[in-house]
């Protein structure tokens, strides 16, 4: 076992499994895909700034920094899957599907808008939440994620 760097952390358990034996090839393909998916939300967010533009002056400034605030939280969550993929689509799963929820309160009309494209990313996210739960247990496993 090795020694810890600090007096107060625990020593990083010996694996029985090689680094070089862990590969994550099948499950990064889909956590990739989720990656980019959540980059995609974070560019239909920041369009709606362009489309903000015709409301009249304090309603505009609040929708583009309603629209600014989103795009910049799931290009984070895009960003931190390199490090936590399961919890990051966790979180970018459960923040899409409560602005589609909160959209179809105040405009009923949206449920059937684009219904194609949010189920497909509905269920990329969920392909990448399913496959980044084990990458990231084989990430901890080997103390690649400890922080």
């Amino acid at each position: 076992m090795e020694q810890p760097a600090n007096p107060g952390e625990k020593p990083q358990e010996e694996s029985i499994f090689r680094e070089d034996e862990f590969s994550m090839e099948g499950y990064d393909k889909h956590i990739k895909n989720a990656r980019i998916i959540l980059f995609i939300i974070a560019a239909l967010q920041l369009i709606g700034v362009f489309t903000s533009m015709s409301l009249p002056d304090p309603a505009r400034w609040i929708s583009i920094a309603v629209f600014v605030f989103f795009g910049g939280i799931f290009v984070g969550l895009a960003l931190w899957t390199h490090r936590k993929p399961y919890t990051a689509l966790l979180v970018a799963l459960i923040v899409y599907i409560s602005l589609l929820v909160l959209d179809a309160i105040f405009d009923p009309s949206t449920i059937y808008k684009g219904i194609v494209l949010k189920i497909i990313i509905i269920v990329m996210l969920i392909s990448g939440l399913r496959n980044g739960k084990v990458a990231q247990d084989m990430k901890e496993a080997f103390g690649k994620n400890r922080d």
